[in-house]
C-alpha cells in the first residue's frame, strides 16, 4: 500500500518526518518496501485555463488558446483538450523527462509550450490525455510546483490479517495508539427530504450481507481539485472526475470501496443477484465478459427483467459509469463475501483496489459512514444535493466483548507492563473497556483480527515494542517437548543439511502445473484439476517435482547460463489411488554441466557423479542404496535406472531424455526423483577393526550394454565373506579395448574381522571373482 506522508500527517499532525514514520511503523508490523520521493515538477510549469480550443483541418491536432498569466497558443493532440479545463503548460525552455521544449511550428501554428500529460508531467503513468485541473485551481501563470510539491511516499507491506491498515486511517489509529494524537476527519453533511428515486433487492444476502445505497442528485461532474489529484496520484490511482475521484479517496481513507452508478441507467432500482447462464457485462477496462453463475452481480432492473450494472466488489460496468453529463447518482457502499469476490476476480483475472480489500474483508459497521463522508466530499466538491433518506439490506452486529485481565498479560509476555497503560494502549487503538477483573473489551469493529484475548495481548505487545519483551521464557512455561511431533520434520531439515554440503542449492516451485505439459515432460495428464486455478497456466496438482527443476534451469540458463547447477527440492506430489486424493512428499534433484575434480586429476560429471552424490547422500543418512537398470519414458533409455533404498523401490535416477531435452532447449541433464519419508535406517554398531585391510584393484571388460550394477552384484556374490566393501574408481572406453567394450575398474576391500587375513585366502577370493566373471563370457583388462 501506498501511504503520502502528507496525507497521514493530516490525520496524526505529530509524525516528525518520513524516516520517522518508517520507523514507527516497522515496530507495529508495517515493513517498507521502499520510500520514493514524487512530484518533481520542473519550475517553468504554471497552471493555464483553456479559453479556446480549435481544430486543425485533416489532422487530429487542436489548436488552444491559454490563459498562462498572459495569452499562449499552443498545438496539442490530446481528446480531453477544451475549453474550460485547467492544464500544466511547460514554457519554452523548460526541460521535461529530459526534453527541452521550445517554440516550434506544427501544421503552419506556432506552438509556444507543451500542454502535458501527467505521465510527461511525472506524477501519473497515464499518457492519453492531458492533466485535467479546475479552470480556479490556481491563478492563470503560477508555477505548479508551489501548489504541488514534492511528496515522499512509502510503499509498505500489509499483512492479510490486517485488512483495515489498507485504508490510511487505520494506521492513524495504530499511531495514535504509540502516544500520537489523532485529528479525525470532520464530516458535515446536509441533507433534504426528498423521495428515493429507485428501490433495492438484495436477493443473495449470503453474497452481500451488508449493502447500502444513497442519492445524490444536483452534480456538477468536472476536475477535481488540485489536492485530491494529488492524493490519488500519490497513491498510484488515475484521477478521473470528482465523483469518481471521491469514491476512490473515501476507500483509501477507509479500507472501504463504494461505487457511483449513473441514475439514468439503473432503472427502477437495484438487484444483487447471482448472474444468469449467458449474460455478458462491458466492464469499466472495455472488455466484454461472459458471466459465470456463480458470479456476484450488481444489476438493474425494470419491472421483472433485471440487466448487469456490474460485477459485485470487482469492477463497475461502462454502461453506468458517471460521465460529464452525469446529474445524479446511486452510491454504493457494501460489504460483500470475501470468498465470492475472490473467485469471480480470478475467474476473470481482474485485480482491483475494491476486490483486494472486499476478499479481505471490511469493516462491518463501515458501510453508512463511509457513505456519509463520500456524500459530505460529493456536497462540498461537486455541489451535490443529497437525500435524507437511506436504503439498506442487512443488519451488521458489533463484535462481542473480550474478556481481558492485564496480569495475564504479563504472565504470558514475561513482563511487568502497568494495568494502566495496558487499558489506555487498548482505547487508543479504537476499543470500548468496561468492568474490571477481568475488564470487558469491545474491539473497534474494523479490527477483524481482534476476537480472542490472546489478540489483544499481542496488541499490548505490539504497542509497547517486541524488544520489550524479555528473552527469558516465562517460567510457568514448560519445556517444549518435541519428539514424536517433529520427528518428520527434523528428518526433511537433515536431509536438507546434508544435501546443502553436498554442494546443491534448494529451490521452491510451484504445486501447480499446466496439464498441456505433461506430453512434453513425457508424463500422463495430472488426475486432479483445481476448480478456481491462480492462473490460466497453472489449473491441475504436479505428479513429478523434475519438471519445476527443468523449469528453474531454463530460466536461469535463459539469464547468465551457469557452467554447471546442482539443484533440489523437497515438496509435495498429488495424485488418485484407490478412487481417493494421495498426497506424497517427494526430494528431487538435478545436475547440470561439468563435474567435480578427483585426486587423481581425472573429473567425476554426469550420471557417475549424481549416483556417487546420492550414494553420499543416503551412506550420511545411514541407508544403503541400489540403482538397476530399468526404463523410464522421461529418461534417456541407455541412461535410466531404478533407485532402491534399504530394498525398498523409492524412484528413479538417470540422464533427461534427449526429446524432452531438445523440447526445452536444454543442455545434457541428470534428474533422480525419490519419494519420502526415506525407511529408517537399521542401528548398526561396530567396533572397529584392529586387523588390516587388504586391498585389490580389478578392471572388468564388459560388453558396452552391461549395467554397473550387474557387473557389482556377479562381485559381491562371487567374493565370499570376507569382502568388506567396493568402490568404482574407473570407466574407461577407447583402444586397445574392442568397439562396443568398456571396462570398469573397481578397488576392492578384503579384511577378516577376528585376524589377519593370509595371502593365499585373499588370492582364493579373487580367483572366484574371475572365474565367475569369465563363465560370463567377460574378461579383466591387464
Amino acid at each position: 500500500m501506498r501511504v503520502p506522508f502528507t496525507w497521514l500527517k493530516s490525520y496524526v499532525p505529530e509524525l516528525e518526518s518520513p524516516e520517522v514514520l518508517e520507523e514507527r511503523l516497522a515496530s507495529l508490523g508495517f515493513e517498507t518496501d521502499r520510500m520514493e520521493r514524487v512530484f518533481q515538477i520542473p519550475g517553468g510549469v504554471v497552471f493555464a485555463r483553456v479559453l479556446e480550443a480549435h481544430p486543425i483541418p485533416g489532422t487530429g491536432l487542436k489548436r488552444l488558446v491559454l490563459d498562462a498569466g498572459k495569452v499562449v497558443e499552443v498545438v496539442s493532440g490530446a481528446p480531453n483538450a477544451r475549453p474550460g479545463v485547467g492544464v500544466a503548460l511547460a514554457l519554452p525552455g523548460t526541460e521535461v523527462n529530459g526534453l527541452r521544449i521550445g517554440e516550434r511550428t506544427i501544421q503552419g501554428v506556432v506552438s509556444h509550450g507543451m500542454a502535458l500529460s501527467p505521465k510527461e508531467l511525472g506524477v501519473g503513468e497515464y499518457g492519453g490525455g492531458l492533466l485535467e485541473l479546475p479552470p480556479d485551481a490556481l491563478p492563470p501563470g503560477t508555477p505548479l510546483a508551489e501548489a504541488w510539491p514534492e511528496e515522499e511516499v512509502l510503499d509498505i507491506e500489509v499483512t492479510p490479517n490486517r485488512p483495515d491498515a489498507l485504508g490510511i486511517l487505520g494506521l492513524a489509529f495504530d499511531l495514535h495508539a504509540l502516544g500520537y494524537s489523532l485529528v479525525l476527519p470532520e464530516v458535515r453533511l446536509e441533507t433534504e427530504k426528498v423521495p428515493l428515486p429507485f428501490g433495492l433487492r438484495v436477493e443473495d444476502p449470503h453474497g452481500a450481507p451488508h449493502f447500502t445505497l444513497s442519492y445524490a442528485f444536483g452534480l456538477q461532474v468536472g476536475p477535481s481539485p488540485l489536492w485530491l489529484q494529488r492524493i490519488l496520484f500519490a497513491c498510484g490511482m488515475r484521477p478521473i472526475s470528482n465523483v469518481v475521484d471521491i469514491t476512490n479517496y473515501v476507500m483509501l481513507e477507509r479500507a472501504q470501496p463504494m461505487h457511483a452508478f449513473d441514475l439514468r441507467f439503473v432503472g427502477e432500482g437495484i438487484r444483487v443477484r447471482r448472474a444468469r447462464p449467458g449474460e455478458r457485462l462491458r466492464t469499466l477496462d472495455g472488455v466484454e465478459r461472459e458471466l459465470h453463475p456463480e458470479d456476484l452481480l450488481i444489476a438493474g432492473y425494470r419491472g421483472e427483467a433485471s440487466f448487469p450494472l456490474g460485477l459485485a466488489g470487482v469492477m463497475g460496468g461502462a454502461e453506468s459509469e458517471v460521465r460529464e453529463d452525469t446529474r445524479a447518482i446511486a452510491l454504493e457502499v457494501a460489504r460483500f463475501d470475501p470468498v465470492a469476490i475472490r473467485k469471480t476476480a480470478r475467474r476473470h483475472a481482474l485485480r482491483t483496489e475494491a476486490s483486494y480489500r472486499f476478499e479481505r474483508g471490511v469493516d462491518p459497521l463501515g458501510q453508512v459512514p463511509a457513505a456519509q463522508r463520500a456524500l459530505a466530499l460529493l456536497q462540498e466538491l461537486a455541489g451535490a444535493k443529497v437525500a435524507e433518506g437511506l436504503l439498506e439490506a442487512g443488519s451488521p452486529e458489533a463484535p462481542d466483548p473480550i474478556p481481558f485481565r492485564p496480569d495475564h498479560a504479563n504472565r504470558l509476555l514475561g513482563t511487568q507492563y502497568p494495568e494502566g497503560e495496558q487499558l489506555a494502549i487498548l482505547e487508543r487503538l479504537g476499543c470500548r473497556v468496561e468492568g474490571r477483573g477481568p475488564y470487558r473489551v469491545t474491539p473497534p469493529s474494523r479490527r477483524l483480527d481482534l476476537r480472542l484475548e490472546e489478540d489483544l495481548v499481542e496488541e499490548i505487545a505490539r504497542v509497547q515494542g517486541y524488544d520489550t519483551i524479555p528473552l527469558a521464557l516465562p517460567a510457568f512455561f514448560p519445556a517444549p517437548d518435541n519428539r514424536g511431533v517433529e520427528g518428520p520434520y527434523q528428518k526433511e531439515r537433515r536431509l536438507r543439511e546434508v544435501l546443502a554440503g553436498l554442494g546443491f542449492q534448494e529451490v521452491y516451485t510451484y504445486s501447480f502445473m499446466d496439464p498441456k505439459e505433461a506430453p512434453l515432460f513425457r508424463l500422463p495428464l495430472p488426475p486432479l484439476r483445481l476448480q478456481n486455478p491462480l492462473s490460466p497456466d497453472r489449473t491441475a496438482l504436479r505428479t513429478h517435482l523434475f519438471p519445476g527443476l527443468l523449469k528453474v534451469l531454463r530460466e536461469n540458463l535463459a539469464l547468465d547460463r551457469p557452467e554447471r547447477a546442482l539443484l533440489f527440492e523437497v515438496g509435495r506430489v498429488y495424485g488418485v489411488a484407490e478412487g481417493r486424493v494421495v498426497e506424497k512428499s517427494h526430494l528431487a534433484g538435478l545436475l547440470h554441466g561439468e563435474g567435480v575434480g578427483l585426486p587423481h586429476g581425472e573429473k567425476l560429471s554426469g550420471f557417475p557423479l549424481l549416483k556417487g552424490l546420492l550414494e553420499t547422500l543416503m551412506e550420511r543418512l545411514g541407508l544403503e542404496l541400489r540403482v538397476e537398470a530399468h526404463p523410464f519414458p522421461f529418461l534417456h533409455p541407455g541412461v535410466s535406472g531404478r533407485v532402491r533404498v534399504e530394498e525398498e523401490e523409492r524412484g528413479f535416477l538417470g540422464q533427461l531424455h534427449p526429446e524432452v531435452q531438445r523440447a526445452l532447449e536444454l543442455p545434457p541433464v541428470w534428474l533422480f526423483e525419490l519419494t519420502l519419508p526415506l525407511p529408517e535406517p537399521a542401528f548398526r554398531f561396530q567396533d572397529p577393526s584392529r586387523y588390516p585391510l587388504a586391498l585389490r584393484d580389478l578392471a572388468v571388460v564388459v560388453p558396452e550394454g552391461v549395467p554397473y550394477g550387474e557387473v557389482a552384484a556377479v562381485l559381491r556374490q562371487a567374493a565370499g565373506p570376507y569382502l568388506e566393501g567396493m568402490a568404482l574408481f574407473d570407466l574407461y572406453q577407447g583402444p586397445p579395448l574392442k568397439e562396443g567394450q568398456k571396462s570398469l575398474a573397481f578397488h576392492l576391500r578384503f579384511r577378516h574381522p577376528e585376524r589377519t587375513l593370509k595371502d593365499e585366502e585373499v588370492e582364493e577370493a579373487v580367483t572366484a571373482i574371475l572365474r565367475a566373471l569369465r563363465a560370463r563370457g567377460w574378461d579383466i583388462r591387464a
